[in-house]
């Protein structure tokens, strides 16, 4: 008797936990918890990726608080962009879902950094496909989690810090 294994990176429905499903989150949906975050929520997408896709390409799978930890680090925070998207790009070979020109988009992101308005959609984009793929298009759309309200609060907290040193700046001059 013989039993088929899904194959290394495969999404299994079965073994995955109320956490663990994949989730698909809008391209603009992302720009706009980008923009209400002032560019903070992009720490909760690196928290997210390594929990839902590296976790699934990576054996031991990444830390997820690490990896976020890590991409506040400047150059460190390249290394963890390159993972992501690296591990983003296996995640859609496995799945049998179109991948995207991993090292290209990196490099023309990272040296024309207005490449980016086209380079991140699409990665982004590409993820959702593959997990749809691996789900046989059973994915969801991902529920605004801690992470995404944490990344919104202290993005407003630091705009309204700013606000009041230019305030108290002004007033004692």
């Amino acid at each position: 008797m013989s039993t088929t294994q899904p194959s290394p990176g495969a999404y299994n429905p079965a073994a995955a936990t109320a956490g663990e499903t994949a989730v698909l989150r809008g391209v603009g949906r992302c720009i706009l918890l980008l923009i209400v975050s002032f560019g903070l929520w992009s720490f909760a997408w690196m928290y997210h990726t390594t929990k839902e896709v590296s976790a699934r390409v990576r054996q031991p799978p990444p830390s997820a608080g690490l990896r976020t930890f890590l991409y506040a680090i400047p150059i460190v925070n390249l290394v963890m962009w390159f993972f992501a998207w690296q591990d983003i790009e296996e995640y859609c070979k496995r799945t049998g879902s179109r991948d995207f020109p991993m090292i290209a988009f990196w490099i023309l992101t990272f040296f024309f950094g207005i490449v980016g308005l086209y380079t991140y959609p699409v990665v982004q984009s590409r993820l959702n496909d593959a997990h749809r793929a691996a789900t046989q298009g059973r994915a969801t759309t991902a529920p605004m989690q801690a992470a995404d309200w944490i990344a919104i609060g202290v993005g407003w907290a630091f705009a309204l810090l700013w606000l009041v040193v230019i305030i108290l700046v002004a007033a004692s001059s």
